[in-house]
């Protein structure tokens, strides 16, 4: 090596004598830094993966969360059940209070009476005599209304008709409430008058039909049949031989707006024909809202539930008792009454 030549170290290569060389060697061995250092940063996968695929679920424990699945299912359903029906109950509540509004507007232009169907070719009958009518229709349930003036209010239940009426509550509500929407009407002066062109009390029928009720009775027979809200009232079917029924409630006829406070009127109905007093032992599943109890409209026009302890015979004659128990216990009102009876023997209840 000559005495003024520089040195070189192993691995180096001198800029001066190999210029190009060098810059190669520099370029490669930067490139090399470069690709270790992006290896680093990006996993391999081969080195996370596993030699065997550990299964999401283990048959156990799939079980375990069916099980647990289940056992919320049976506590919750319960509870949104009897929020459901609460809810419905309250909606029947308002319709219930509904209707005995328009009973009550009714009686303010008939005398204080609640609606009461006359008996036919009689207009001088008793109270007691109207309250076994009360559940029967005529031959011609929608022939014309022949008007006649009222009698004594003590005797007579204000302005009566004699005309034509459906069955039961069916014909009370068409034939009797809204008689001047659904009738046309033989005046004194010997005009015709076809009656208003839209209900007058009853202006919306669904207010009749409890949401909970889904299957009623047929008249005078404990067949069922299906619960539908009529299209008008003109439309409400009150004759045997029905294919549906448009109501949910029954009514106890014969009721002033002056009776007693806690005398109800209006209630819901059972699936059997509600005609007697032990109408309210007979209550099924099925009914409006079970055995569990009934919503019930009262001669002031407050509406309450009374709730029944069971589905037991003792516990529906107990709720029974509730309802009817202050008519069996007061006199009769009206003249004519046999004596010693009691103000139920001068009502009716009808479906």
């Amino acid at each position: 090596m000559a005495p003024n030549s520089p040195e070189v170290r192993p691995g180096l290569l001198a800029r001066s004598n190999h210029p190009n060389l060098y810059l190669s060697t520099q370029k490669q061995q930067f490139d090399q830094q470069c690709k270790n250092r992006y290896q680093r940063q990006i996993p391999n996968p081969s080195r996370t993966r596993t030699s065997k695929t550990k299964p999401a679920f283990t048959l156990i424990e799939l079980l375990v969360v069916i099980s647990i699945t289940a056992l919320l299912i049976s506590i919750l359903l319960p509870a949104l059940s009897r929020a459901r029906e609460s809810a419905r109950r309250g909606k029947c509540l308002t319709n219930l209070r509904s209707v005995g509004q328009a009973f009550w507007q009714y009686a303010e232009d008939f005398g204080g009476w609640f609606p009461l169907k006359p008996a036919f070719g009689n207009p001088r009958a008793t109270v007691a005599e109207l309250a076994t009518k009360q559940q029967v229709g005529s031959i011609n349930p929608t022939g014309e209304l022949v008007y006649q003036p009222p009698g004594n209010p003590d005797e007579d239940p204000g302005p009566l008709y004699t005309g034509q009426w459906g069955l039961q509550f069916a014909g009370t509500l068409r034939d009797i409430v809204e008689q001047e929407h659904t009738h046309s009407r033989r005046m004194p002066d010997g005009s015709s008058n076809p009656g208003l062109p839209d209900a007058k009390y009853l202006k919306d029928p669904k207010i009749l039909i409890c949401h909970s009720d889904q299957v009623g009775n047929n008249y005078s027979s404990d067949a069922p049949l299906p619960v539908k809200p009529a299209g008008n009232m003109r439309a409400i079917v009150a004759k045997n031989g029905a294919t549906e029924k448009n109501y949910s409630y029954m009514y106890v006829a014969g009721f002033r707006t002056d009776d007693r406070p806690d005398f109800f009127f209006l209630a819901d109905e059972s699936n059997k024909v509600d005609n007697t007093t032990a109408s309210l032992t007979g209550l099924t599943p099925d009914d409006n809202h079970g055995y569990f109890g009934v919503n019930a409209a009262f001669c002031d026009l407050h509406v309450e539930w009374i709730p029944s302890r069971g589905g037991d015979f003792e516990s529906l004659q107990e709720l029974a008792s509730k309802l009817w128990g202050p008519m069996v216990s007061q006199p009769a009102r009206w003249p004519g009454t046999p004596p010693g009876s009691n103000r139920s023997s001068e009502l009716q209840t009808i479906d």
